[in-house]
């Protein structure tokens, strides 16, 4: 009997079940089997695709006896809240089994917390209470784990977010032991802001998930083709330079440090079918990497992009359809932030009324066995495999897919609000809305939501017009009085302008009278300065006649003086 198994899971996590084929991770592995015993929560973080739930299902699955650990894995699908409280129900926190032995086994809590004897199951709330069951069912510590925990804040409503906070604080008050472990994209670390001011605990363990480096790689590549139980083996002699050539040609022209490892697996898959030529979904043909093989392979651009490329093609060839109409089917699937939507057949039907439910069935059954598409039992729902082929599908929509994404969900969100908390639609949203309502299959709440946002944007529309039109005529209104008030303004200053007029003429008159008298006073000044002027001039002239007189009459002076000098010098001279 052939034991061997395939060591490749493509897209899909590893579990406990697989820890002989799950390699590359020791390290991590150790670090959080460490972490789990030092708090209560732990949390688990990294980009989308680097392992994070195959790291919890099987590596840190593996480090426990099966005494030791009941794991219960939840998801948020449509409801987190919801989704705990089912994934609690299943193992056994209502059963009446639990229950009655609830009952019978109090004292083994009276034992272990002998403080509270005085609380019982009735002061316990409905989470606390299926633990409490779950607990005295399996005597094995609870390990919850909230994987791709970024839904909740990518999908959930505020309300939803709020009651799973309650839940934690209850949960982290019961005396049964339990572990919280939550799995996040790091993009969204930051949305655990109120999460962390409510649950301070919630990031003081937590551990990061790196992409995968060449060292990791080779671990994966050689541990996977050298385990006995695999079906898949390598050229000993060439094991090292085929992982190095493997991871040279995933990381291609970027040549960056590290490589995701979706890609990894992805690629790793194709290797082994362009060997072996098996295409089923479980492989059982045995094939031996070589490096003559791997250079068949040739470069490669982006594996996820061309591995879905190549199934939309056959898929296409298979159902005698268009490539379009299948990336249009799938992109429901897919958030506006490139994230995974789960969603069902028959909501997918409602996207796309242009489409027949046979052939939407048909398509999501054939996307599903070539392996993008998984179906979630329990829930009834498909979602996407992986992250990372979600980011892909993204980005093969168009402009027209994206509004078209962005109204559904538009009206999809409002919808789902109670009555009041719900707000229609404005003018301008019902604008961006209305184009694309014929290609939507609107549920009857959803046309009532329509329906009264147009009677509400109707009326304010006809209030609007009506406050419109009440100004248009205060305005009309205004101005008329406005043209009458400056009519009766002019006319009043025509009035007082001849009367303004009259009275500048007459003192006009007035001052040129008395510039006139003024100007004749001025003259009969003039004159009386012309004759001081001119007895001036007579006075001047006698004084100078009375000056020349004086003068003659020294000189005659002068004259008499010089004789009588000359008769005196005669009279001595004959004395002599």
């Amino acid at each position: 009997m052939n034991n061997k198994i395939y060591p490749f899971k493509f897209l899909d996590s590893y579990t406990a079940e697989d820890k002989d084929i799950f390699f590359g991770r020791d390290e991590e592995v150790q670090q959080l089997y460490q972490m789990i015993y030092q708090s209560d929560i732990l949390l688990l973080y990294g980009a989308s695709g680097t392992g994070k739930t195959s790291l919890i299902q099987c590596g840190l699955a593996s480090q426990f006896q099966k005494h030791d650990w009941l794991e219960i894995f939840v998801r948020r699908n449509k409801n987190l809240n919801e989704s705990l409280n089912k994934s609690l129900i299943a193992v056994g926190g209502k059963s009446n089994q639990a229950t009655e032995e609830s009952a019978d086994l109090d004292w083994l809590n009276d034992l272990m917390v002998e403080e509270e004897v005085d609380v019982s199951t009735k002061t316990l709330s409905e989470t606390q209470l299926f633990l409490k069951n779950i607990y005295l069912k399996h005597f094995r510590p609870i390990y919850l784990i909230f994987d791709q925990f970024e839904e909740l804040f990518i999908l959930g409503s505020k309300k939803e977010q709020s009651e799973f906070i309650a839940t934690i604080q209850e949960i982290l008050k019961v005396d049964q032991p339990v572990k919280l472990i939550f799995s996040i994209r790091e993009e969204y670390l930051g949305s655990l802001y109120e999460f962390e001011k409510i649950v301070p605990e919630l990031l003081r363990k937590k551990l990061r998930i790196d992409p995968m480096n060449l060292e990791k790689v080779k671990g994966v590549v050689l541990g996977a083709t050298q385990s006995e139980k695999s079906i898949v083996h390598i050229n000993e002699a060439e094991g090292e330079a085929i992982a190095e050539q493997i991871f040279e040609k995933i990381r291609g022209k970027e040549k960056t440090l590290t490589i995701q490892l979706p890609y990894l697996q992805v690629f790793l898959d194709k290797f082994y079918r362009h060997i072996s030529k098996d295409k089923s979904k479980t492989p059982t043909t045995e094939a031996t990497y070589t490096l003559a093989a791997l250079s068949e392979i040739g470069d490669i651009d982006d594996v996820l992009r061309d591995f879905l490329d190549e199934q939309i093609v056959e898929i296409a060839i298979k159902k005698d359809c268009d490539r379009k109409t299948i990336w249009k089917i799938l992109s429901p699937f897919v958030t506006l932030d490139g994230t995974k939507e789960p969603i069902g057949i028959d909501t997918l039907s409602q996207h796309f009324p242009d489409i027949t439910k046979v052939l939407i069935e048909d398509v999501v059954i054939a996307l599903m066995d070539n392996r993008i598409l998984r179906y979630m039992e329990e829930e009834n729902l498909y979602e996407i495999a992986h992250d990372s082929l979600a980011l892909r599908i993204a980005e093969k929509r168009s402009d027209d897919e994206i509004a078209l994404l962005e109204v559904r969900n538009l009206i999809k969100s409002q919808s789902l609000l109670k009555d009041e908390a719900r707000e229609l639609f404005s003018e301008k949203q019902l604008g961006f809305i209305s184009p694309f309502l014929e290609r939507l299959k609107l549920s009857s709440e959803e046309g009532k939501l329509i329906e009264e946002s147009r009677v509400k944007v109707a009326l304010v529309q006809k209030e609007v017009r009506r406050k419109k039109l009440i100004t248009q005529i205060s305005i009309a209104v205004f101005i008329l009085t406005l043209l009458g008030l400056l009519l009766f303004f002019w006319q009043q200053k025509n009035k007082l302008g001849i009367s303004l007029t009259e009275a500048t003429a007459s003192e006009a008159k007035a001052k040129a009278s008395e510039a006139t008298a003024r100007a004749s006073e001025a003259k009969a000044k003039a004159s009386e300065a012309k004759a001081r002027a001119s007895e001036a001039t007579a006075r001047a002239s006698e004084a100078k006649a009375r000056a020349s007189e004086a003068k003659a009459t020294a000189s005659e002076a002068i004259a008499t003086a010089l004789e009588a000098t000359a008769t005196a010098s005669e009279a001595t001279a004959t004395k002599h």
